[in-house]
């Protein structure tokens, strides 16, 4: 097993972030449209991408994925700055990380990387704001 696999699958999760449940009903997909439509708003000079995941896909589809560089646990969203970098995995109010996820963000934490599971796209502003993202109100050093 190489290192990067070693990271990957130790079980003890680490102290990354994770937002309560909530009994808001909007699904994690509107959720994260809310994330990515304030971010465009408030922190312009944060480039926030989706990591396409494989949902439910055929097996070809998941296959090619996979050669494209596709994998289990993958986080929904990465966030760069300049000087910067966080890993988001956006979740309905009642749904919880799977284990692959866990694995990932126990990694990227190991690693230094700032990363966290989030429910509502105010935490995530607040989150990227403790990271140092510039925001309009605060611009990057």
């Amino acid at each position: 097993m190489n290192a990067f696999a070693a990271l990957l699958a130790e079980k003890a999760d680490e102290s990354w972030h994770i937002d309560p449940k909530d009994n808001d009903r909007r699904s994690e997909l509107a959720r994260q449209m809310a994330v990515l439509r304030d971010a465009r708003i408030v922190c312009p000079g944060v480039d926030i991408i989706a990591i396409p995941n494989a949902g439910k896909s055929s097996d070809w589809e998941r296959i090619r994925r996979w050669k494209e560089g596709a994998r289990a646990g993958a986080l929904d969203l990465v966030a760069t700055w300049k000087g910067g970098v966080a890993f988001i995995e956006m979740k309905d109010g009642k749904k919880m990380p799977a284990q692959d996820q866990r694995g990932r963000l126990n990694m990227y934490t190991r690693m230094g990387h700032h990363c966290g599971v989030f429910r509502q796209e105010k935490s995530v502003m607040d989150f990227l704001r403790r990271c140092g993202a510039p925001f309009i109100d605060r611009p990057a050093l």
